[in-house]
């Protein structure tokens, strides 16, 4: 069987059929080995503050020849860990060929150099194409300009597709240098420190085991934090447990400089709608802030078929930049292909990705109207999808403007007190808050 192989420096998907994997994008240079995430005793992600000279995680990003760090297993540069990470990846899942799913910023350069590691690992590679482009033509788009912002671990990828006459093609592609999973992931702990140096008077990133065990949790944290708006948070160091609790405003308080990057990104595009993927990054905590600003999280792979995205001109793999709309056209009808050798080297591309697109499943569900249709706070009625609520000192006001209900019900700012454990909201709800004083009431205007 021929798999399809979703390239991102911190999260790349195997899929077989219908049974997708992941795999993480860092590698252990420990000694005169070379350890992916196959072992998760001596998993690279569970070290990476513990040994974080031998630790490499940008060598997919880089797809090229840059040096590495100077090993005993004979690594020389990024190209040598690819080489051996697809050839682990090849005896852990049967893989024999595969369609590689390439982000946007792959030049020609990178995709030749990719082409031959992965012959040389013994994968054939019987397709190549566009992570962006894939990720949107499934989706309904009408004729126009969409932007597609792939979140890698160092950076993200803007890409601008363009759809006319039914083909979605490649456009324009703008690297993001300060936006990624890792500069996030150190805002994070550094706001986490401060809160335990505060509580605790304890700095659990003085000391690499501390800091190590609070990376670990940041899933764990993330998922909390979504489901109940609060987390407590505790780190064992010499016999002692340490501790602090932070609250979903401090954590979105944290994210937030990036948050307005990805949006600001989006906007300055002028693109019809942005799509965003996150590559199993925040994948509780951030979707529901993004898809209330309106933008549209991606989450989960195109179940493509890999047959349909094999394309070859004789001995050389086509390189797919362009795939007619789904929903105007049929994948089967063959797009306008380049060869990997005919690739502008100007054009820049951004990861593909997933291709199912839904909104959060999170506790941020919907806020399902069932009737309601306004809310009422201080005599002053507002609708509920144009009603922002703010926290004025102690106290919860309304005002128009962007409706902020959904993402405040989802992050546990916002309850209904009358049913605590229900977001959809009814008539005659009671909405209130743990931050600030006030009963908002939900209505129904016919």
């Amino acid at each position: 069987m021929t798999h399809l192989i979703y390239i991102n420096d911190n999260n790349l998907l195997i899929q077989a059929g219908s049974n997708v994997q992941r795999a993480q994008g860092y590698a252990w240079l420990k000694g005169d080995e070379v350890l992916f995430d196959t072992d998760a005793t001596r998993s690279p992600v569970r070290h990476c503050r513990l040994a974080p000279q031998e630790i490499n995680n940008r060598y997919w990003q880089q797809c090229d020849e840059s040096s590495v760090t100077q090993n005993g297993a004979g690594m020389r540069h990024a190209a040598d860990l690819i080489w051996r990470h697809l050839g682990e990846l090849k005896q852990q899942h049967d893989i024999d060929s595969a369609v590689l799913v390439v982000p946007s910023h792959y030049r020609q350069t990178n995709l030749q150099l990719l082409l031959g590691v992965a012959k040389s690992s013994g994968i054939a590679v019987t397709g190549l194409v566009n992570k962006a482009v894939l990720a949107l033509h499934d989706k309904s788009l009408e004729s126009g300009s969409y932007t597609h912002l792939d979140v890698q671990l160092h950076q993200t990828v803007s890409s601008t597709l363009h759809l006319d006459s039914g083909v979605l093609k490649l456009g324009a592609v703008e690297i993001i240098q300060d936006v990624g999973i890792h500069a996030m992931h150190e805002a994070l702990l550094k706001g986490l420190q401060k809160n335990f140096i505060q509580n605790d008077r304890f700095d659990p990133l003085h000391d690499a085991g501390t800091e190590q065990q609070l990376f670990d949790q940041l899933p764990e944290l993330m998922q909390q934090i979504n489901e109940s708006g609060k987390v407590n948070i505790g780190v064992q160091h010499q016999g002692r447990l340490h501790s602090t609790s932070l609250d979903a405003r401090a954590w979105d308080a944290f994210l937030e400089p990036f948050v307005m990057k990805i949006l600001a990104a989006g906007a300055n595009t002028g693109a019809q709608h942005v799509y965003v993927e996150l590559n199993a990054a925040f994948d509780a905590a951030l979707p529901q802030t993004l898809n209330g600003a309106g933008l549209t999280v991606i989450e989960g792979v195109n179940r493509v078929p890999s047959e349909l995205l094999e394309h070859r001109e004789g001995d050389a793999v086509v390189y797919l930049t362009d795939l007619p709309s789904i929903n105007q056209s049929s994948l089967a009808k063959n797009p306008q292909p380049s060869t990997a050798a005919d690739v502008d080297d100007s054009k820049k591309s951004t990861p593909p990705g997933n291709g199912v697109v839904k909104s959060s499943t999170s506790r941020a569900a919907a806020v399902l109207d069932n009737g309601a249709t306004h809310l009422l706070l201080a005599g002053q009625a507002i609708e509920i999808d144009k009603v922002n609520i703010v926290i004025d000192g102690s106290e919860l006001k309304m005002q128009s403007g962007s409706s902020n209900v959904k993402s405040m019900l989802a992050k546990g700012q916002l309850t209904v007190l009358n049913d605590e454990g229900r977001l959809e909201l009814q008539p005659n709800d009671r909405l209130g808050s743990q931050l600030a004083d006030g009963v908002i009431t939900v209505i129904q205007v016919l």
